[in-house]
Parts: C-alpha cells; structure tokens; sequence
C-alpha cells in the first residue's frame, strides 16, 4: 500500500508530466506532448480530468477528433459537474461536423449542472455561439424560395414525407398546414401499415374538409365505415377510389350527393351491381370516369341508364360472371343507341370491359362501337364479336385480348374501312387474327400504327406475314412478338433494313438466338440508317447464350431476360 508521502511525490510526478506536456504542446510538438500526457495518466494520484482535457485537445491538434472524443466522454463520466467534459466533447463533435449532437450535448449539460454551477453560465455561451453559426450558415428552404417553386417541390413527397416533413420544426408544421394544395389529396398507398379512422380524421382537418382526391387503400377494415363518412363531408371531393371491402348499398347512400365527383374507381373488393353503375351514373352529374372492377348482372327492371350524360368520358367494367339469368341485364352491359332518342354516352372516348369468368364464356356486348363517335380508345377482353359490331374511325387505341369471333374480320364495318388516328393495335391470345386480319389494318384500313402486338396469335406466321409488316408498317416504334411461332434470326435481319424507326422489340418465348441479338447491336452501332433498337425483351428464349446479352448490353442495348 502507498503511503501518504509516497503518493505526494506521485501526484508531483504527475503534474509535473502534466506541465512538460502543455509546453510541448504550445511550441507545437504534439507528438511528444501527447507521450507526456499519456504517461501522466497512468501515475496514481493524477488529475485525469485536466489531463484527460489536454490530451483530448492534442488529439483535435492532430486530426484524431474520434479519440478526442472518446476522452472527452470519459471526462463526463469520471464527473459529471464538472463543465470541462461537457465543453471538450461538444467542441470535438462539431469539428467531426456533428452540430446536432453537439447541441444536444450542451442542452444536457444544461440540465445536469445546478442552477448555482460558476461555470454553467460558460457551457450556455458556448452553445448559443454554436446555434447562431449555425442559423448564419443555414437558411429556412421554405422562406426564401418563392411560393409557387416550394409547392412544385412539395408534390414530389407522398403523404408519408410529408407526415415527417411537418415534424421537423413549428415553422414547417404552419407553413405546410397553409399550404391547402398538400391536403386536398389524400393517398394511402404506400403506407407500411394499417391506417385508423382518426389519422384520415386528422388528415382532413387540415384541409378544412376541402380534400378533392382520394385514394382509400390500407385502411383498416374496421376504420372503412368512418373513413368513408368522414370523406362524403367533403364538398369539393371530386376524385375517390375505394380499394377496401364495402357494402354497395351503403356505399351509394355515401356518396351520391357528391355533385362535385369527376371520378369513382372501385376495386374488385367491393362487387357492383349494374342497377348501381345506373345509380352512380345518375346521381354523380359531373361524373367523367367510372372505373367498377367487379361489376355483377341485376333484375333488368332496376337498371334504368339516365338518358342524358354529357360529362362521361370513360367507362371501363370487369366482372367474373360468365353468364346471366334470362330477365337480368349483364354485368358489362351498355346501353345501345334506340332509334329517334338520343344517346345518352355520345362523348364517351375510352371504353374498355374485362370478362374473366372462371369457366370461359363468349361475352356477347350489348353496343355497338360505332354508335360512339368520339371513341378513341376501346379495349375489350374475353369478349365475343360478332356481325353487329363495327368499330368507329375515330380509334386510335385498339386492344383485343382473347374472346372469340365469327371469322378473321368479324367487325361489320362497310369496306373498305379508313382508321387514320389508330397508332396503337393490340392482339393478345385472339384466336381469330390472322395473316389477313393485319392486311386489313396495314393495307385497307391505312393505319398508321406506331405500336404493334400480336402476342401468342398463333394464326401468324410465315414470311407473308413478315414481307406485309416490312411493307406496310414500317414506321412501327415498338413491335411484339412474343409467343408468335417461326420467328426466328431470319426475322430478325428482315427486319433492321425495313423497321428503321423501331426502338423495343418484344421477342420473348420465340426461337431467336444470340444471332439476333449480336445483329441488332451491330446495326445499333453502325452508321447505316437502319433500325436502332433500345429495348429488347427476351424472356424465354431457349436459344440465347449468356455472352450474346453481355455483348447486345455492351452496345447500350437494354436486355430484359
């Protein structure tokens, strides 16, 4: 054990170690002075807060901010009423840069050292000097840029950022809170979890129950009833989508005083009668979309369509039902035009019905196309044509998936046919398309098509069917042919003389091989006026090697496999 003499002459050892390092340390020899006071604190008897101090400030001399703070932090733990922890380690934080941190040690030192402390007074200086270097260096985004550039920047956050967007200072929350563009909009989406009643309760009363968009998706189903009350007390709602399991009925009651609603898009969870589409039609006047995924037949005495709808500009129906009683109108039924009255969807430009029953069944429509004279896009799945359908010159968007048909042709257009506007045709899976139906569209019809699917139509096939899309539909931008038999390399370099315009090619599941691919990337590069290609799908092709992707990616080609 150390006698009280001994420790004496320890405690002069050390300070006088503690001395020789400080004078190292003002004529510059940091090194050596950080030698000097390490070996002080390993005397006993040594004041290791005032040397702990000097070699954590010989640390910050030398670049070594992590171990000064690491000294600064031992101070604070060896006492902490003494002020010299609390300043050294706030000063070591803020060289690293970490001025949040540094501020939030000095407000803790604050609160641990008493009111009567002589050098707490030095530890509140200190912070205050920090906080207004950094208000000089920093300025309020939301303050100086005008207001028109600080709501274009606000609409690239969705609901969630702006949640932490408000959290980040009072004068955040009311600026944005004034903002009334920010909560006209609410969109759950992207939520991680479930969202209650009382957080859209919150949402819309930051809008002053002016919301005019809606999306209702994530709720939690047994928030749905009151989310939905709260949102038909919004005057101004002029767009809603429900994406939740719902009542028809309840929902219709809701809703259809809502005389501002542009758009009402309900997903299959929630099943709608056609007397309900009739219902929705009639009592939403400004309606412009009605989007129902899950449409149902009804009793053909409870749909009545109002006979005037002006505003309507897009219907588009899906339903699972395959067929209907006798008495019942069906699920995508719309109405037909009746001689000497007047139709009542006259400006109807996108139409698009989706029959997916589990058992397939020819869907038969109940209109005909050409009775719509401002049609620009019609898209029709598992639908049954027949002799009574024409389809109106207006289209410039065309899309067939599956269905069936009487022949090859089977709209009932008078020939020869002109569709000038159509840019865009698809097939997919149309068992009745066939080398002649594309002569139709390409030679007859002149259209100038931009975009071209003929996905798995396995009626397609040979060069004459090659020769006719070289020639007539040249000036295609994008091409699919996926699925399609006989395509194969020969294809390929029919293709890059005639398609210079071509920029995605969809090849997938065809009998292409690296041929093709090496070809497409050396007319890409060349100088030649002959297709560029940007996009290639090749999904399924056995043929392909992994070296002609690596070289057809190198050429700036973007290879989907």
């Amino acid at each position: 054990m150390m006698s009280s003499q001994d420790l004496v002459v320890a405690c002069g050892e050390a300070a006088v170690l503690q001395e020789h390092g400080q004078q190292l340390y003002q004529t510059g020899n940091f090194p050596a002075a950080l030698d000097a006071f390490t070996e002080a604190l390993s005397m006993k008897g040594a004041d290791h807060i005032g040397i702990l101090d000097n070699r954590a400030a010989t640390y910050t001399k030398l670049g070594q901010n992590d171990r000064a703070i690491k000294d600064a932090k031992q101070m604070i733990r060896n006492d902490k009423q003494d002020e010299r922890g609390y300043l050294r380690c706030a000063k070591s934080l803020a060289l690293e840069g970490k001025y949040d941190k540094a501020l939030e040690l000095y407000a803790y030192a604050l609160k641990t050292l008493p009111s009567n402390h002589p050098r707490r007074e030095l530890v509140e200086q200190t912070r205050i000097k920090l906080q207004n270097k950094l208000n000089e260096k920093c300025c309020d985004p939301f303050s100086v840029l005008p207001l028109e550039i600080a709501a274009m920047i606000l609409d690239y956050f969705d609901f969630r950022q702006i949640v932490a967007i408000l959290r980040v200072s009072k004068q955040w929350d009311q600026f944005l809170s004034a903002m009334r563009e920010i909560w006209a909009r609410l969109d759950f989406s992207n939520a991680r979890c479930k969202i209650h009643w009382f957080s859209v309760r919150a949402f819309i009363r930051r809008s002053r129950y002016m919301l005019t968009h809606a999306i209702v998706k994530n709720i939690s189903t047994a928030s749905t009833e009151k989310v939905l009350g709260f949102l038909s007390r919004c005057p101004k709602l002029e767009h809603l989508e429900l994406w939740a399991p719902f009542d028809c009925r309840t929902f219709y009651d809701l809703f259809r005083g809502s005389k501002c609603m542009k758009t009402l898009i309900i997903s299959g969870q929630m099943p709608v009668p056609q007397e309900y589409i009739a219902k929705f039609l009639a009592s939403l006047p400004l309606l412009e979309q009605i989007r129902i995924h899950k449409a149902r037949t009804s009793p053909s005495s409870k749909v009545k369509w109002p006979s005037a709808l002006p505003h309507l500009r897009s219907i588009i129906l899906g339903t699972t039902e395959g067929s209907w009683l006798t008495g019942h109108t069906p699920a995508l039924h719309i109405p037909r035009k009746q001689p000497l009255i007047p139709y009542s969807i006259t400006n109807l430009e996108e139409l698009r019905l989706d029959s997916d029953p589990d058992v397939f069944f020819p869907y038969p429509p109940s209109f005909n196309p050409l009775d719509l004279p401002r049609l620009r896009r019609l898209d029709l799945s598992g639908i049954y044509i027949s002799d009574d359908f024409s389809l109106p010159p207006s289209l410039e968007f065309l899309r067939i998936c599956g269905g069936a048909a009487t022949n090859e042709f089977p709209f009932s257009n008078r020939r020869p046919i002109e569709f000038h506007k159509l840019k865009t045709l698809m097939f997919n899976d149309v068992p009745w398309v066939s080398n002649d139906t594309m002569l139709i569209f390409f030679v007859e019809a002149k259209a100038p098509l931009e975009v071209l699917y003929v996905e798995s139509c396995f009626r397609l096939h040979g060069t004459a069917f090659w020769d006719s899309l070289c020639q007539y539909a040249s000036g295609l931008k994008e091409l699919n042919m996926s699925h399609v038999l006989g395509v194969n390399d020969a294809f390929t370099s029919l293709i890059i003389q005639k398609m210079p315009a071509l920029k995605t090619i969809h090849l997938s599941f065809t009998d292409i091989s690296g041929v093709s691919i090496k070809t497409l990337a050396n007319a890409r590069t060349s100088g030649d006026n002959v297709l560029k290609v940007d996009r290639i799908y090749a999904k399924g092709c056995q043929k392909l090697s992994s070296d002609a992707i690596a070289y057809g990616r190198a050429c700036g080609i973007e290879i989907i496999i």
